[in-house]
Protein backbone atom coordinates (compact mmCIF):
# COMPACT_ATOMS: atom_id res chain seq x y z
CA UNK A 1 0.00 0.00 0.00
CA UNK A 2 2.84 2.38 0.90
CA UNK A 3 4.46 1.78 -2.51
CA UNK A 4 1.14 2.41 -4.24
CA UNK A 5 0.62 5.65 -2.35
CA UNK A 6 4.17 6.69 -3.20
CA UNK A 7 3.62 6.11 -6.91
CA UNK A 8 0.35 8.03 -6.74
CA UNK A 9 2.10 10.95 -5.10
CA UNK A 10 4.78 10.97 -7.81
CA UNK A 11 2.18 10.89 -10.56
CA UNK A 12 0.45 13.91 -9.02
CA UNK A 13 3.65 15.97 -8.83
CA UNK A 14 3.31 18.94 -11.19
CA UNK A 15 5.56 18.74 -14.24
CA UNK A 16 8.26 21.38 -14.14
CA UNK A 17 7.45 24.13 -16.64
CA UNK A 18 10.27 25.02 -19.04
CA UNK A 19 10.38 28.64 -20.21
CA UNK A 20 12.49 29.58 -23.24
CA UNK A 21 13.61 32.95 -24.58
CA UNK A 22 12.91 33.30 -28.29
CA UNK A 23 13.66 35.70 -31.12
CA UNK A 24 11.20 35.92 -34.03
CA UNK A 25 13.46 37.27 -36.74
CA UNK A 26 14.13 37.95 -40.40
CA UNK A 27 17.21 36.52 -42.08
CA UNK A 28 18.75 38.84 -44.72
CA UNK A 29 19.56 37.80 -48.27
CA UNK A 30 23.07 36.75 -49.26
CA UNK A 31 24.66 40.13 -50.05
CA UNK A 32 23.47 41.70 -46.80
CA UNK A 33 24.44 38.59 -44.83
CA UNK A 34 27.94 38.72 -46.33
CA UNK A 35 28.35 42.41 -45.54
CA UNK A 36 27.39 41.83 -41.90
CA UNK A 37 29.98 39.04 -41.63
CA UNK A 38 32.65 41.22 -43.26
CA UNK A 39 32.04 44.14 -40.90
CA UNK A 40 31.97 41.83 -37.88
CA UNK A 41 35.27 40.19 -38.90
CA UNK A 42 36.99 43.57 -39.25
CA UNK A 43 35.63 44.61 -35.84
CA UNK A 44 36.92 41.39 -34.26
CA UNK A 45 40.43 42.24 -35.44
CA UNK A 46 40.11 45.42 -33.38
CA UNK A 47 38.27 43.77 -30.46
CA UNK A 48 38.66 39.96 -30.31
CA UNK A 49 36.30 39.84 -27.32
CA UNK A 50 33.27 41.05 -29.26
CA UNK A 51 30.60 38.67 -30.56
CA UNK A 52 31.31 36.47 -33.57
CA UNK A 53 28.68 36.26 -36.28
CA UNK A 54 28.50 32.67 -37.51
CA UNK A 55 26.07 29.76 -37.83
CA UNK A 56 25.46 29.91 -34.07
CA UNK A 57 25.11 33.71 -33.95
CA UNK A 58 23.39 34.54 -37.21
CA UNK A 59 22.99 38.06 -38.64
CA UNK A 60 19.31 38.94 -38.30
CA UNK A 61 16.63 41.58 -37.88
CA UNK A 62 14.57 41.03 -34.74
CA UNK A 63 10.80 41.35 -35.03
CA UNK A 64 10.03 40.17 -31.48
CA UNK A 65 11.84 38.86 -28.41
CA UNK A 66 9.91 37.24 -25.58
CA UNK A 67 9.59 34.31 -23.19
CA UNK A 68 7.23 31.43 -23.99
CA UNK A 69 6.52 28.03 -22.48
CA UNK A 70 8.50 25.43 -24.37
CA UNK A 71 5.35 23.29 -24.67
CA UNK A 72 3.70 26.16 -26.60
CA UNK A 73 6.41 26.28 -29.27
CA UNK A 74 4.37 24.19 -31.78
CA UNK A 75 1.46 26.63 -31.35
CA UNK A 76 3.77 29.61 -31.88
CA UNK A 77 5.13 27.99 -35.05
CA UNK A 78 1.61 27.45 -36.37
CA UNK A 79 0.60 31.02 -35.53
CA UNK A 80 3.46 32.38 -37.67
CA UNK A 81 2.81 30.07 -40.62
CA UNK A 82 2.24 32.16 -43.74
CA UNK A 83 3.54 35.42 -42.26
CA UNK A 84 6.63 35.37 -44.49
CA UNK A 85 4.35 35.75 -47.53
CA UNK A 86 3.66 39.31 -46.38
CA UNK A 87 7.34 40.37 -46.70
CA UNK A 88 8.98 37.99 -49.19
CA UNK A 89 8.54 40.30 -52.20
CA UNK A 90 9.34 43.53 -50.37
CA UNK A 91 12.67 45.33 -50.55
CA UNK A 92 14.38 46.39 -47.33
CA UNK A 93 17.23 48.87 -47.12
CA UNK A 94 20.38 49.07 -45.02
CA UNK A 95 20.53 52.78 -44.16
CA UNK A 96 23.75 53.29 -42.22
CA UNK A 97 26.38 51.86 -39.93
CA UNK A 98 25.08 53.13 -36.60
CA UNK A 99 27.28 53.61 -33.52
CA UNK A 100 27.75 56.20 -30.79
CA UNK A 101 30.22 58.70 -32.23
CA UNK A 102 30.75 60.45 -28.90
CA UNK A 103 32.20 57.28 -27.31
CA UNK A 104 35.74 55.93 -27.69
CA UNK A 105 34.32 52.39 -27.96
CA UNK A 106 30.81 51.65 -29.14
CA UNK A 107 28.32 48.95 -29.99
CA UNK A 108 27.65 49.03 -33.74
CA UNK A 109 24.82 47.84 -35.94
CA UNK A 110 23.50 48.11 -39.46
CA UNK A 111 20.44 50.35 -39.21
CA UNK A 112 17.59 49.13 -41.42
CA UNK A 113 14.95 51.49 -42.77
CA UNK A 114 11.71 51.22 -40.78
CA UNK A 115 9.34 51.26 -43.74
CA UNK A 116 5.60 50.57 -43.58
CA UNK A 117 5.93 46.92 -44.63
CA UNK A 118 8.51 46.14 -41.95
CA UNK A 119 6.62 47.97 -39.21
CA UNK A 120 3.37 46.16 -40.09
CA UNK A 121 5.20 42.82 -40.06
CA UNK A 122 6.67 43.58 -36.63
CA UNK A 123 3.23 44.48 -35.28
CA UNK A 124 1.64 41.37 -36.82
CA UNK A 125 4.31 39.11 -35.29
CA UNK A 126 3.52 40.53 -31.84
CA UNK A 127 -0.22 40.10 -32.41
CA UNK A 128 0.20 36.45 -33.41
CA UNK A 129 2.59 35.46 -30.61
CA UNK A 130 1.12 37.59 -27.80
CA UNK A 131 -1.29 34.88 -26.52
CA UNK A 132 1.75 32.71 -25.71
CA UNK A 133 4.03 35.31 -24.10
CA UNK A 134 4.95 34.76 -20.44
CA UNK A 135 7.12 36.87 -18.14
CA UNK A 136 8.64 34.37 -15.72
CA UNK A 137 11.76 33.53 -17.70
CA UNK A 138 15.09 32.97 -15.99
CA UNK A 139 18.76 32.52 -16.92
CA UNK A 140 18.07 28.88 -17.88
CA UNK A 141 15.63 30.12 -20.55
CA UNK A 142 18.60 31.05 -22.74
CA UNK A 143 21.26 29.09 -24.61
CA UNK A 144 24.06 29.09 -22.05
CA UNK A 145 27.43 30.74 -22.58
CA UNK A 146 30.17 28.29 -23.64
CA UNK A 147 32.45 29.52 -20.84
CA UNK A 148 29.66 28.99 -18.26
CA UNK A 149 29.58 32.69 -17.42
CA UNK A 150 26.11 33.86 -16.31
CA UNK A 151 23.60 35.38 -18.70
CA UNK A 152 23.95 39.16 -18.42
CA UNK A 153 21.46 41.17 -16.41
CA UNK A 154 20.81 43.46 -19.39
CA UNK A 155 19.73 40.44 -21.46
CA UNK A 156 17.46 39.15 -18.69
CA UNK A 157 15.82 42.57 -18.43
CA UNK A 158 15.55 43.34 -22.16
CA UNK A 159 13.56 40.28 -23.27
CA UNK A 160 10.45 40.67 -21.05
CA UNK A 161 10.42 44.42 -21.76
CA UNK A 162 10.66 44.10 -25.54
CA UNK A 163 6.97 44.55 -26.36
CA UNK A 164 6.43 47.40 -23.91
CA UNK A 165 9.65 49.36 -24.43
CA UNK A 166 11.16 48.36 -27.79
CA UNK A 167 8.16 47.86 -30.07
CA UNK A 168 5.66 49.81 -32.18
CA UNK A 169 6.87 53.44 -32.30
CA UNK A 170 10.07 52.32 -30.51
CA UNK A 171 10.77 49.49 -32.96
CA UNK A 172 14.38 49.82 -34.15
CA UNK A 173 15.14 47.34 -36.97
CA UNK A 174 18.85 46.56 -37.23
CA UNK A 175 21.52 43.90 -37.61
CA UNK A 176 23.83 43.77 -34.57
CA UNK A 177 27.56 43.63 -35.29
CA UNK A 178 29.41 43.94 -31.98
CA UNK A 179 31.70 46.42 -30.22
CA UNK A 180 34.80 48.21 -31.55
CA UNK A 181 36.83 51.40 -31.25
CA UNK A 182 35.17 54.49 -32.70
CA UNK A 183 38.15 55.24 -34.97
CA UNK A 184 37.72 51.85 -36.65
CA UNK A 185 33.97 52.29 -36.93
CA UNK A 186 34.51 55.71 -38.56
CA UNK A 187 36.70 54.00 -41.16
CA UNK A 188 34.22 51.15 -41.72
CA UNK A 189 31.34 53.59 -42.14
CA UNK A 190 33.26 55.56 -44.75
CA UNK A 191 35.08 52.82 -46.63
CA UNK A 192 33.36 49.46 -46.15
CA UNK A 193 29.66 49.80 -45.33
CA UNK A 194 27.32 49.83 -48.35
CA UNK A 195 23.71 51.09 -48.03
CA UNK A 196 22.28 48.32 -50.20
CA UNK A 197 18.71 47.14 -50.79
CA UNK A 198 18.02 43.55 -49.80
CA UNK A 199 15.23 41.06 -49.18
CA UNK A 200 14.39 38.77 -46.28
CA UNK A 201 14.94 35.09 -47.04
CA UNK A 202 12.78 33.77 -44.18
CA UNK A 203 11.06 34.38 -40.89
CA UNK A 204 12.57 32.15 -38.23
CA UNK A 205 12.36 31.41 -34.53
CA UNK A 206 15.61 31.07 -32.60
CA UNK A 207 16.31 30.48 -28.97
CA UNK A 208 18.21 33.45 -27.65
CA UNK A 209 21.66 33.44 -26.16
CA UNK A 210 23.40 36.16 -24.17
CA UNK A 211 23.40 39.72 -25.57
CA UNK A 212 20.39 39.00 -27.81
CA UNK A 213 22.26 36.58 -30.05
CA UNK A 214 20.17 34.22 -32.18
CA UNK A 215 21.76 30.87 -31.39
CA UNK A 216 19.52 27.81 -31.65
CA UNK A 217 17.19 27.39 -34.65
CA UNK A 218 13.70 26.30 -33.61
CA UNK A 219 11.70 26.95 -36.80
CA UNK A 220 12.04 28.46 -40.27
CA UNK A 221 9.29 29.54 -42.67
CA UNK A 222 8.92 27.51 -45.85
Amino acid sequence: MAIGLGLLALSCTPKKETIIAIDVLLTPSEEMHAQALQLNELMKQNNPETLTLDENHIPHITLLQCFIKEEDLPKVRRSLHGLYDEIKNDTLKAESLFYYKEKEESFAMIAVEKNDQLLKLHEKAIELVKPFIVYNGNPESFVQNPDNSPIGESTLTYVPEFVEKHSYENFDPHISLGVAQRTLLDSLAENVFKPIPFKATSISIYQLGDHGTAQKSLWKSE
